[in-house]
């Protein structure tokens, strides 16, 4: 064979190989990409053996609030029968101490069909990996009427340009100035959304800026409840209730808080 004829054989050879690991590359992304949650088939029938830093394909977005209906200790785990909404089942996290009848919150979790733990000899026909319960929403934090708590550390970024109040609205820095004259009323407010907490008991909690600060130059951040979608960085105005001392519950306290908001064009 010539020398011409070996390199275009060698070309042809080499288009094919490439295809066919272009195609089988596709195969596996589309296999990759099937309804959530996915379903994961216990390995050996033991759940002593289970990983929870894996446990993160249940809903990874939304917060979930259940209440313990019963539990199981294990050497290194805790099974959980929960109930959420109405829906009961089972969950398992690391070792915890818990209560019946308490409320906890937990983010994400891997579905486990006919699932065994050795230790009970008991098969949980469906149960959910869970990284970790807590006793307050801290896996996608609230934040203070400042913005101050964040289980992470963080704060919310200040808003540096001044944005005027909406007509019949008040400002953020003449609102903190005396937060009981206006306990109990409906005001309207406008700012930027420098955060937001999605679907944390039922609610998304939007912290709003409008370049008001403090005496301690720190940016003046105003919570506020809501069923609506705001995104981050959006310029809005709300009109709410506004309460002042507020204690939810949980350890979570705010001076100031706005309520039940709706948007206002």
């Amino acid at each position: 064979m010539s020398l011409h004829s070996q390199l275009h054989t060698s070309y042809l050879y080499s288009m094919f190989i490439s295809k066919s690991f272009i195609l089988f590359s596709v195969c596996l992304i589309f296999a990759s990409c099937g309804s959530e949650p996915k379903v994961i088939q216990p390995k050996s029938g033991s759940s002593e053996e289970m990983e929870t830093d894996v446990a993160r394909d249940r809903s990874t977005s939304d917060v979930h609030e259940v209440v313990v209906e019963d539990f199981l200790h294990a050497s290194r785990y805790t099974y959980l029968q929960v109930k959420e909404q109405g829906e009961s089942f089972w969950i398992a996290v690391p070792f915890t101490e818990v209560e019946k009848g308490k409320r906890y919150f937990y983010q994400g979790g891997m579905r486990m069909e006919n699932f065994k733990s050795k230790e009970h000899d008991r098969v949980f026909e469906r149960l959910y990996l869970v990284d970790r319960v807590s006793e307050i929403p801290s896996m996608d934090p609230i934040a203070s009427d400042r913005g101050e708590i964040d289980m992470h550390g963080g704060k919310v970024k200040p808003l540096t340009e001044s944005i005027q109040p909406i007509e019949g609205g008040i400002g953020l820095a003449q609102l903190f100035s005396d937060p009981a004259k206006y306990n109990d009323q409906i005001l309207l407010v406008k700012g930027q959304c420098v955060k937001v907490n999605q679907n944390i008991m039922g609610k998304n909690w939007v912290h709003l800026q409008d370049g008001s600060k403090d005496d301690s130059d720190d940016s003046l951040d105003l919570t506020i409840t809501t069923k609506e979608e705001v995104q981050v960085g959006a310029v809005v105005s709300f009109e709410g209730k506004i309460a002042t001392d507020r204690d939810i519950g949980s350890g979570y306290h705010f001076d100031i808080i706005m309520e039940e908001a709706v948007l206002v064009n």
